[in-house]
């Protein structure tokens, strides 16, 4: 028999916190694309028209989880203002990356949640720290926002793919990397030396190294161009 009215547990109260959190669980399970308000709604147990109580729309309902995803960013306290700001972008990578490609609902627009805003007056005041000039400060924000989404963007699905690998000595950075790398240096080993001289020259160095190397030599690069530019 249906449950009746009378059996049938009450349905939470609905409330803006219980909504992105939803959002950000329908992320975790679909991606960004997939996770429209009716999805949204589903997994709320009511329709989508009562979501629009709460945000203005999808935009707006996938800002706000983008921003709740980072509400467990710890600012760091240790080291000088590179080590700190190193640290603070490499933690909002990770934060990000745990949610697949929800970085995505940030690529075209300014986050403005108060966690991201938290982040963002951290960083300004390490690069004024480290000696950027102010009108250099605000491009090197953007800068970094940038940085912090494509690294995610390109974290998120392979952690999405570590975890659904069942077998778990398939499932270690150093197994995947290396079946990633196999993969690409199949490619580079049948291409025309003649056509591609550079890639096949530095074959060995493309398809070696990476992960948590390359990340550190690539904000380094980033840093460094920061101080350069002054």
């Amino acid at each position: 028999m249906p449950a009746s009215p009378r059996t049938r547990p009450a349905k939470s109260a609905l409330s803006r916190e219980a909504v992105v959190a939803a959002a950000l669980a329908v992320v975790d399970e679909v991606g960004v694309d997939a996770a429209s308000m009716r999805r949204v709604a589903a997994a709320l147990d009511t329709g989508p028209a009562s979501l629009y109580v709460y945000v203005a729309d999808r935009r707006e309902l996938m800002e706000a989880a983008h921003d709740l995803a980072l509400a467990g960013v710890e600012l760091p306290t240790a080291g000088d203002w590179r080590d700190r700001l190193e640290q603070l972008v490499a933690r909002v990578v990770a934060a990000l990356a745990e949610h697949g490609d929800l970085a995505m609902a940030a690529i075209a627009a300014v986050p403005l949640g108060p966690h991201f805003l938290r982040i963002t007056e951290e960083m300004l005041r390490l690069l004024r720290e480290g000696g950027i000039a102010d009108p250099a400060c605000a491009w090197a924000v953007d800068l970094l926002v940038q940085y912090v989404a494509s690294s995610a963007l390109e974290q998120g699905p392979w952690n999405r793919a570590q975890r659904e690998i069942a077998d778990p000595a398939r499932a270690t950075v150093e197994a995947m990397g290396a079946d990633f790398a196999g993969r690409i240096d199949a490619v580079y080993a049948g291409l025309d030396p003649e056509a591609f001289p550079a890639i096949t020259a530095l074959r060995p160095l493309l398809t070696t190294g990476g992960g948590d190397e390359r990340d550190a030599w690539k904000l380094r690069v980033v840093v460094d161009g920061l101080l350069a530019q002054g």
